[in-house]
């Protein structure tokens, strides 16, 4: 992919502090665009804050709430020996370190354990790892692929930023998903403290129009 002829990135807001109020970011226009990912990259997170998105016909005032199921966050592997059992470890289960870490199970698959909202704190090689489902490994290793990112499921049209540091999010919208009437988009970040730093990006994909000048997409 080409910058400017595949895709646009647009900075949606610059990385900010002391957030103690909702944060609104700048609204873009998908009309020469059709698909935007929307990235949030965490700094310091003071407090875990629900993420909304809203939509408007126009670059102005966005005020109608746009629904979304689906998004990414950050994940780890850890790879694992001796199982307690064959089964695998199932989508959601919590995972916990016999050292104090901690995640949420995505996917088992039979040697390692693919996870997201991880707490941050190390898995430590060879120490007992329990899922809460019964199923307990040993871990080979400490964790890796940091910046890998799992698809989840957003619930009601919204979903957590965790208040946990080094993080990033996105969220996946078709121009299609927009609705008749409407090509503008909007992401609210609910308030989340005043030590938070973090940033709002949009990368714009699908262009209508082919140029090495893109199509703006922050005027309608």
């Amino acid at each position: 992919m080409n910058l400017n002829l595949d895709y646009v990135k647009v900075p949606l807001t610059f990385p900010t502090t002391d957030q103690t109020s909702t944060i609104s970011s700048d609204i873009a226009s998908m009309k020469n665009y059709g698909h935007v990912d929307l990235f949030i990259t965490v700094g310091a997170m003071g407090k875990a804050a629900a993420v909304t998105l809203n939509k408007s016909a126009a670059v102005a005032a966005a005020t109608v709430a746009l629904a979304f199921t689906k998004f990414y966050s950050t994940g780890i592997r850890l790879k694992y020996t001796t199982p307690s059992t064959d089964t695998p470890g199932a989508k959601d289960e919590t995972v916990a370190g016999a050292g104090g870490a901690a995640a949420t199970l995505y996917k088992d698959t039979g040697s390692e354990l693919i996870m997201h909202s991880w707490d941050n704190d190390t898995f430590v090689t060879g120490e007992t790892v329990t899922l809460s489902g019964g199923k307990t490994v040993v871990a080979d290793g400490i964790q890796i692929d940091e910046d890998i990112m799992i698809p989840r499921e957003a619930s009601s049209n919204t979903f957590n930023i965790a208040a946990k540091a080094s993080k990033q999010y996105c969220i996946p919208i078709d121009a299609a998903d927009l609705g008749d009437g409407y090509d503008c988009i909007q992401v609210e970040i609910a308030d989340c403290d005043t030590v938070t730093h973090l940033a709002i990006d949009a990368i714009f994909s699908k262009p209508r129009y082919g140029s090495e000048i893109p199509e703006s997409a922050i005027y309608d």
